[in-house]
């Protein structure tokens, strides 16, 4: 007869991120036709898979037991409830995403609060559950929403004492709608652009234009892009960037253009 397995035993308090890579599909079935689609796929699943190794010792962060795990369009990191714990995994969620975008690879997802078990082969629990359901049923958009207690935490001294730590802290935004959410595009409006991130920062436009351009005959994905976009040149303007055109502005400029 199996002993009874005490909960403490199995679950620990753990912050979780459970981020959804958008479009992968559509990545995956281009890459049946084209080598270099199919190239592209093969650095995206690295990426992801190098998700824990790449942010996972951070010269410029501590750590709190940070474990990371992908498997195919997905990536879940967690981290022991603590100030330390939750400004890095926030942090390294930030850069993750941000690294993505200049790939035009856009994610969605959402961060919990709670009793979690994550191995070095399985994740699960109650927290992975909320985390799951803030990225299917309420994201929405190509953001990354955190729950109420994950909120809370963000504003208590400590966590606050850390932002002055590193010149782009993981910081919090509220959208139209209400959530909460982890404002990626910190990192552009808080660093000076120096040439190397005026580069990156093209890239990012540059990815978000093309998907945008590209998504005109897809409500669905249009609404995802317009979000996107809004969110983008918001963050641009303040600094000078360059934003991303509506194409429904864009072709009315070429006419007008043609007409003079």
């Amino acid at each position: 007869m199996a002993m009874p397995v005490e909960t403490d035993e199995v679950y620990s308090e753990r912050y979780v991120v459970f981020l959804d890579i958008l479009g992968f599909s559509d990545i995956v079935r281009r890459s049946m036709t084209s080598p270099a689609q199919a190239k592209e796929l093969i650095d995206i699943l690295e990426h992801i898979a190098n998700a824990g190794k790449q942010f996972g010792d951070q010269n410029d962060l501590q750590q709190d037991d940070f474990r990371a795990q992908s498997f195919s369009d997905c990536i879940v990191l967690s981290e022991n409830v603590s100030p330390v714990g939750l400004f890095h995994l926030l942090a390294s969620t930030m850069l993750l995403s941000f690294n993505l975008l200049q790939k035009g690879i856009f994610a969605r997802g959402g961060v919990a609060k709670g009793k979690l078990h994550h191995s070095e082969k399985v994740v699960f629990g109650p927290a992975m559950l909320e985390a799951y359901r803030l990225e299917s049923t309420i994201a929405r958009y190509p953001r990354i929403l955190v729950d109420r207690s994950v909120h809370l935490d963000c504003k208590s001294p400590e966590f606050v004492a850390l932002q002055g730590t590193v010149t782009a802290y993981p910081q919090l935004k509220f959208d139209h709608d209400g959530p909460p959410f982890l404002d990626v595009l910190c990192i552009v409006r808080n660093v000076m652009l120096t040439p190397m991130i005026e580069s990156e920062v093209a890239d990012c436009r540059n990815a978000i234009q093309t998907a945008l351009d590209a998504s005109v005959y897809e409500p669905k994905h249009y609404e995802k892009l317009r979000w996107l976009t809004i969110y983008w040149n918001s963050v641009a303007m303040e600094k000078g960037a360059a934003v991303v055109e509506f194409p429904q502005l864009a072709d009315l400029g070429n006419k007008a253009d043609s007409k003079n």
